[in-house]
């Protein structure tokens, strides 16, 4: 995404928009940044920037195998359900219908910049999720994936 590491309780409006965190606001207006890729993954809204999503997601499965299972799995579940949205005057984004749907999005949620991407979570399934998620990493110890260096 853009780097930048906020998260913030907002509401969802009854036209399905929200206020992006002022974080990330700034930092996609010194990018000019003026409309994000949402899709649906995991039991959240997941965003990212145009650029990010043609290089994270869709260059990598334009070179797979497009029979293969796998890959159509993916291209229906993800893909499919991917819009875009323009980010208005006030830094809202209108989360699509279907997207609010699949995620539960009624009117509180969670926002929350990872990585290259921001998350839209509805309120309790975040709150369990990040339960689950410190309890998993009580029970390891370091990073995923090895050492930090």
């Amino acid at each position: 995404m853009l780097r930048v590491r906020c998260q913030s309780h907002v509401t969802v409006d009854a036209k399905g928009r929200l206020a992006l965190p002022a974080t990330l606001r700034r930092a996609m207006a010194e990018h000019d940044v003026q409309r994000l890729v949402l899709t649906f993954h995991k039991q959240a809204i997941w965003g990212w920037t145009l650029d990010d999503f043609e290089r994270r997601v869709e260059s990598p499965l334009a070179a797979a195998d497009p029979f293969d299972q796998n890959n159509m799995d993916f291209v229906h579940s993800v893909m499919a359900p991917a819009q875009d949205v323009d980010v208005d005057g006030q830094g809202r984004i209108r989360i699509p219908p279907m997207l609010r749907e699949l995620a539960g999005v009624e009117r509180e949620v969670v926002v929350h910049s990872v990585l290259h991407r921001i998350e839209i979570w509805e309120r309790s399934t975040w709150e369990q999720r990040f339960r689950q998620s410190l309890q998993r990493v009580s029970e390891r110890s370091g990073m995923p994936g090895g050492e930090v260096r």
